[in-house]
């Protein structure tokens, strides 16, 4: 696994663990659409917390997986 470089966007530069953020919350979308579908929703007795932790979840992964 190479050295992480910085993302050029419209001439300015993002640390990659912008990438990450942005891969998370694209993940986090979908899993929030099936569990949706599959009316897992309410198993949670906080779901907005639930999916904040999710979300963390899924960025440590990221992070993890791809350093």
């Amino acid at each position: 696994m190479g050295a992480s470089r910085d993302i050029d966007v419209g001439g300015i530069l993002a640390a990659p663990f912008v990438r990450y953020l942005f891969l998370a919350l694209v993940i986090l979308i979908a899993v929030r659409f099936v569990v949706s579908r599959l009316g897992l929703r309410s198993m949670f007795a906080n779901p907005p917390l639930a999916e904040a932790a999710l979300y963390i979840c899924i960025l440590a992964s990221l992070i993890v997986l791809w350093i």
